[in-house]
């Protein structure tokens, strides 16, 4: 194989891991939504570290005890079937092999007997550490909109350029 080619080819192996650590990522953050939404709380908590945290506008959350403890919360189990969380699509911004952070909307719809409706719209950052090949949350920051720490969110994530 002649030079050129060769590092034509290594180019292409590493964007092409690029490209899969980006899906990986905005799989991972979908796999949570379809769990709140059906109430896994194994599963949910799994895409997190074990160390993580997750801190809403509404509380904070240590570790992946405190996610499935607020997913098997009554709260949570009111909604479940009744509700979908879409998320993203987000951006994500690759910070070296085993770091990324990815920011982006949230859309939680909620079923009532009035219909369906929109119960919250978020902004979130997603800082995200890869070990033995997997992506996890080591820690998800979500402000609702309107909050004031959204916009400073938003800003972190434009001020980066690829």
């Amino acid at each position: 194989m002649s030079e050129d080619l060769a590092a034509r080819v290594a180019a292409l192996e590493r964007q092409l891991m690029v490209v899969e650590d980006e899906l990986a990522i905005h799989r991972l953050i979908v796999r949570y939504g379809l769990a709140v939404d059906v109430g896994d709380a194994d599963e949910a908590a799994n895409v997190f570290t074990e160390d993580c945290v997750y801190d809403v506008d509404v509380g904070r959350m240590a570790g992946r005890d405190a996610v499935r403890k607020m997913v098997r919360g009554e709260r949570h189990r009111s909604m479940v079937g009744q509700c979908a969380h879409q998320i993203g699509p987000a951006l994500v911004e690759l910070r070296g092999p085993e770091r990324a952070v990815a920011t982006g909307y949230s859309r939680v719809y909620l079923q009532t007997r009035a219909g369906t409706h929109i119960y919250r719209v978020s902004f979130n950052r997603w800082e995200l550490v890869k070990g033995n090949g997997e992506w996890r949350i080591a820690r998800r920051t979500t402000r609702i909109l309107g909050h004031d720490e959204a916009q400073t969110l938003f800003r972190d994530a434009l001020s980066r350029r690829p």
